[in-house]
């Protein structure tokens, strides 16, 4: 076999190698903070890796709750959801995180929401307790996308149907 041949096969083998360690590893779970979703929307937002870890990050008697997900031991994603008075804005409330995340635009799923290159939130009017609330979810992501309007997409796909099944499992009814 020439040199140049041996290198070429060396180089094809090593980008090979190099593109198998590239996968998703791990098992995507089925599940966010205890809210059941399926596991292809979520898929799309969390990076290669070889391990996978989902563990809470807040629980203050069930009205705010949150985890993250980490992929080889560093926070890829923050979920969180909360329980708010009617009267409130969530969305005026973390408008400064939403812009920190890049370029907010509403977006028509809930009551209403906001999708950035890197967050996505969305709350909707419920009834708890026999009281008016406002259940509101959002998703922040670490790193930056190297397609962003493919990660916005990724993004609404994910909080449009994880609103209606948090919202569900925290027994804030439509």
């Amino acid at each position: 076999m020439s040199r140049h041949r041996a290198t070429a096969l060396a180089l094809l083998l090593l980008a090979g190698a190099a593109g198998c360690t590239q996968g998703q590893d791990y098992a995507v779970p089925g599940d966010v903070c205890g809210v059941e979703v399926r596991s292809a929307l979520l898929k799309p937002l969390l990076p290669p890796g070889g391990s996978f870890k989902q563990g809470d990050t807040l629980d203050r008697g069930g009205d705010i709750t949150g985890c993250g997900m980490e992929v080889d031991k560093r926070r890829e994603l923050t979920f969180q959801a909360s329980l708010v008075a009617a009267d409130v804005d969530p969305l005026q409330v973390k408008s400064r995180n939403l812009l920190g995340a890049g370029n907010p635009r509403k977006a028509d799923m809930g009551t209403d929401a906001r999708i950035a290159d890197g967050a996505a939130m969305a709350y909707s009017a419920c009834t708890y307790k026999g009281e008016p609330h406002r259940y509101v979810v959002g998703v922040w992501v670490q790193k930056a996308p190297t397609d962003v309007n493919q990660r916005r997409e990724d993004l609404a796909r994910f909080i449009a149907a994880y609103l209606p099944a948090a919202q569900k499992t925290a027994g804030c009814t439509p």
